[in-house]
């Protein structure tokens, strides 16, 4: 078994070291790197030049192209990819030194076309803000969606997913291009509602970044891009059933995606200032005409037992501008605990 790690890069420069230590750190060496600078205009591929110039056993290419985005840039390294299977980590993570060693052990077979692990969100100071793992499992493509939407038992991110490069290519599962938020799910759901075999390990392997100077972190309407991903994954699914579609779909285009637009509205109200929910939704109508109308049609039919969305999409619905306000309540709170927890630490609090 050999694996290729594909790693898109745009102006990454402070960031691009630690992920590539962590690769050389790797305790198995058998692996393909391709880097994809996606047009920095900063230092990034010098930085990564000067790195991989001292290591030149290592398998690694870097391309550059022209910027075109996440998703194009994930789709050139997989073009240029020639490992058994495929593993996409973005330029600000990094991973533990067993990932490589632990993907090699775990799909020898060859019969694996999706394994799976866990993995830390974490802060710039690597600190674990949540570690998301699972219980050993070897099951179905549609067992695990059901895990993950049923169950709610599998958590997947982009990093801690690698995928038989030959099943992917048989089954033309490529990013759609120009997506810039909801690309990696649809990608997922894609492959995993096609693959006979899928693996699942309990242990952390690789580590997501949050920073916050990302798009999940800044008021970009871009967001919103989700509902279209969503929605082409629903018609993937219908193209291509599978066991338990009808009801994966139905927690897709209900739950999921009312989630990931409240998600979405909150992370933009909290970057930035001055700007209330009503000039948000309004920038929405503008960018995805009818968008804003169809979440809350989805809305009033909602019937699903999560008391907190529920609790979300009443107070939406009976006034944005309430919904704003919690927000507002929501951030101002944490802001407190982050400073009343700052201010204990300093022990500057006498009891």
């Amino acid at each position: 078994m050999s694996l290729s790690i594909v790693v898109p890069m745009y102006n990454l420069e402070r960031y691009v070291t630690p992920l590539l230590n962590s690769l050389l750190d790797q305790s198995e060496q058998a692996f393909e790197l391709i880097l994809v600078d996606d047009g920095s205009t900063d230092l990034t591929s010098r930085v990564a030049e000067e790195i991989l110039s001292h290591h030149p056993t290592l398998r690694a290419k870097l391309i550059r192209t022209a910027n075109g985005g996440v998703s194009a840039a994930r789709n050139t390294g997989l073009d240029a990819a020639t490992g058994d299977y495929v593993l996409f980590l973005d330029g600000d993570d990094y991973a533990d030194r067993g990932l490589v060693q632990r993907v090699r052990e775990c799909t020898s077979g060859g019969a694996t076309d999706i394994l799976c692990w866990g993995h830390n969100l974490v802060r710039e100071d690597r600190s674990t803000i949540v570690s998301f793992t699972s219980a050993a499992a070897d099951t179905t493509g549609s067992e695990a969606l059901k895990n993950i939407f049923v169950h709610k038992s599998l958590r997947v991110w982009t990093g801690s997913i690698a995928f038989r490069r030959s099943f992917l290519l048989k089954n033309g599962i490529r990013y759609t291009e120009r997506c810039v938020n909801g690309e990696d799910q649809e990608f997922i759901y894609k492959a995993l509602s096609r693959a006979a075999r899928v693996i699942t390990i309990p242990d952390v392997l690789s580590y997501y970044l949050q920073r916050t100077s990302s798009i999940t972190g800044t008021y970009n309407v871009n967001k919103f891009d989700v509902v279209a991903a969503f929605k082409r994954v629903d018609e993937y699914f219908r193209a291509h059933p599978f066991s338990e579609v009808q009801t994966i779909s139905h927690l897709l285009l209900s739950r999921e995606l009312t989630e990931n637009y409240f998600y979405n509205l909150k992370t933009c109200l909290n970057g930035t200032s001055g700007i209330g929910t009503r000039k948000l939704l309004q920038d929405i109508d503008l960018a995805y005409p009818g968008v804003n109308e169809e979440m809350q049609q989805i809305m009033r039919v909602y019937q699903g037992d999560d008391r907190q969305l529920a609790f979300q999409i009443k107070a939406f619905l009976i006034s944005p501008d309430l919904y704003g306000r919690l927000i507002h309540l929501d951030r101002s709170w944490l802001g407190f605990k982050h400073r009343l927890k700052a201010v204990i630490s300093r022990k500057e609090i006498k009891i």
